[in-house]
């Protein structure tokens, strides 16, 4: 979860800390901490307390036409994978105040920090030689993991990249898929211990794109971009891996363009993709 710089009085953040107080009140805890919001306000979390056990409350919402489908339970569906160092769903109460539903889940509480508090990586982080380690097993455990979650049609994928990029990119017709974090960007992941965060985006894609996701939001710091790269290169450097960053670069530029997301990191990763287009790109 990465917090937005918005006006803490704001008519959203002020139904967002109310939806928070009552699913603690459903859920039978105590608001403790700070709340944090996430992308654009969408969210809202707090540490939270019951007796003496410490838990991370989370509660969103969202219109009754759109409160259903893989994201809204992602983090719950989650709670399965026990290979994967991630905090896990403990309860998770929902109801409605029409025409919006909402939600909030309690989770294992994680005392690590996240390595930014941004997506984007603006620094190196201070992450011990073995986190190194430990991330790309947590992701291969991850890649095995069996789910119906995620596209199931790679063809419709390699069409709507290339409709993106508005050109044929000479990518495969039948990417290899396997399961993977689909929001793998360093505000989801801590430090000095590894723990995946925020399992709302989740499933089948093409094997890499987590890495992509994370190689790309490393961009701004160079030497970290190269140790991500060298750490998955065996999913990087393929057709699929192509497929992966090019699409990863897709969303990251489109919510440039729509939302005004990342200033600094919409152009590197544009000249990446535009490397990745060249026939010298392409693997």
């Amino acid at each position: 979860m990465s917090s937005q710089h918005r006006d803490p009085d704001s008519g959203q953040r002020a139904f967002l800390r109310r939806i928070l107080a009552e699913g603690a009140h459903r859920l039978g805890v105590s608001v403790a901490g700070e709340a944090v919001f996430g992308w654009h306000d969408r969210t809202i979390g707090s540490t939270a307390l019951r007796d003496a056990d410490t838990f991370w409350l989370r509660a969103t919402a969202e219109h009754r036409d759109w409160a259903h489908g893989e994201a809204w339970t992602g983090n719950q569906d989650a709670s399965a994978i026990t290979d994967v160092p991630k905090p896990a769903v403990t309860a998770r109460v929902e109801w409605d105040e029409p025409p919006v539903s909402m939600y909030a889940e309690l989770l294992t509480y994680v005392p690590d920090p996240p390595c930014s508090t941004t997506p984007e990586l603006t620094a190196p982080p201070t992450v011990p030689a073995d986190w190194w380690t430990d991330l790309r097993a947590a992701m291969d455990a991850l890649a095995v993991y069996p789910t119906e979650r995620g596209d199931h049609d790679p063809s419709a994928l390699v069409q709507r990249v290339e409709a993106f990029y508005r050109r044929p990119l000479d990518l495969p017709s039948t990417p290899t898929v396997r399961t993977e974090h689909t929001d793998l960007h360093w505000a989801n992941l801590t430090y000095p211990r590894l723990w995946v965060l925020d399992w709302e985006y989740w499933g089948n894609s093409p094997a890499g794109y987590g890495a992509a996701v994370l190689y790309l939001h490393s961009l701004l710091v160079p030497a970290t971009a190269a140790q991500v790269h060298g750490l998955f290169a065996d999913l990087l450097d393929t057709p699929t891996g192509r497929l992966a960053q090019l699409s990863a670069a897709a969303h990251i530029l489109d919510r440039a363009g729509r939302s005004g997301d990342y200033p600094t990191l919409a152009a590197p990763v544009r000249v990446h993709a535009d490397r990745l287009i060249q026939p010298a790109g392409r693997r």
